[in-house]
């Protein structure tokens, strides 16, 4: 069973990864879906099957190693353990959508219409890179940058100001 779980699993958690992208791609800008659901659950679960498989296939057949990753052959040989390559799978469609979940958040923040938003939505569910490099050229070309960089400076509004230590005597 174990040999199998894998490739069952790869069908679950890309159910869950496209419900996920639907919701954000759907929902932008409602916070249910583009902090809660698609920045928050979805990533979580995925993140969470990431490691209880990389827990229960590192040490199957065949076996990885750290120093594995300092050479592209190690890492593919690596990922010849199905288990594992699921691992490197979640990874990167879990990020992915972390990603386009900041994408839609910052688009709210400084006014990005849906229109130029939901190419960029796509394309990062697609073409991880594609999608964030055509949201900071739109993002540039509406120079908006700034904005956003205004919105990522803020302090954190939850924290009182730090007391007075008492001093030792």
């Amino acid at each position: 069973m174990i040999e199998k779980l894998p490739h069952y699993l790869y069908f679950v958690v890309m159910g869950i990864v496209v419900i996920g992208w639907l919701a954000l791609i759907l929902f932008p800008r409602q916070r249910w879906a583009n902090f809660w659901f698609a920045g928050l659950i979805v990533p979580l679960i995925l993140s969470l099957t990431y490691t209880y498989l990389l827990v229960t296939y590192w040490f199957q057949p065949p076996v990885a190693t750290l120093t594995q990753f300092i050479e592209l052959e190690g890492v593919y040989a690596m990922f010849a353990n199905p288990g594992l390559l699921l691992v490197a799978w979640l990874n990167i469609i879990g990020m992915d959508l972390v990603v386009g979940s900041w994408m839609a958040r910052k688009a709210a923040q400084i006014r990005m219409p849906y229109v130029y938003l939901l190419p960029c939505l796509v394309m990062t569910f697609v073409f991880a890179g594609v999608g964030f490099t055509l949201f900071t050229i739109l993002t540039a070309i509406g120079k908006r940058w700034s904005e956003i960089a205004k919105f990522e400076a803020q302090p954190p509004t939850n924290t009182s100001p730090v007391a007075a230590r008492p001093t030792a005597a």
